[in-house]
């Protein structure tokens, strides 16, 4: 299996605790969330890098989906923000301590 991805807009989001659902994700994947400031138009998706410098935090896949902080300055409340998820192949060389 290759790495599989999902994007998704979140709209008039605030910073705080997200919870993405896709069955695909287990306790043991490995997923990471990347997260860029966007706008509506003809572009999917249509994202930029603006004044609210979004980071992504606290990533902990569960069975059945992924739990993730956004933060941005409260100064920008009600951002539209694109997330993409992806998940890598379960069967490429990894290790755990």
């Amino acid at each position: 299996m290759a790495p599989v991805h999902w994007r998704h807009l979140w709209t008039g989001a605030n910073s705080g605790y997200y919870t993405f659902w896709w069955p695909a994700i287990r306790h043991d994947s490995f997923v990471v969330v990347t997260a860029a400031e966007g706008r509506t138009s003809d572009l999917v998706p249509d994202r930029f890098v603006g004044a609210a410098w979004i980071e992504v935090y606290s990533v902990a896949p569960f069975d059945g989906g992924v739990a993730f902080v956004l933060l941005w300055a409260a100064a920008y409340p009600n951002l539209d923000v694109w997330t993409d998820i992806t998940i890598f192949d379960p069967s490429d060389a990894s290790g755990t301590n």
